[in-house]
């Protein structure tokens, strides 16, 4: 298994960790995003994910920061 730089393997629920870290939210998008693919997946939080780290970063960032964007908007 692929291993990414923290030397954690790329896994669903390695990706799904860092995310809640990132996020401090449990019912934030990227989570809800993260616990579909689990359910989904036939190996759950261990299936492998072959995308690369930096597109997997970048996808959590994207999306905290539209969830963001979003919380924003309605608090206006």
């Amino acid at each position: 298994m692929k291993l990414i730089s923290t030397g954690q393997p790329s896994t669903l629920g390695t990706y799904r960790q860092i995310a809640s870290f990132l996020s401090q939210d449990d019912n934030s998008e990227v989570i809800k995003y993260f616990d579909k693919k689990i359910k989904e997946s036939p190996n759950g939080e261990n299936e492998e994910v072959i995308a690369d780290e930096t597109q997997m970063m970048l996808l959590i960032v994207n999306m905290l920061t539209d969830n963001t964007k979003i919380k924003e908007e309605d608090d206006e």
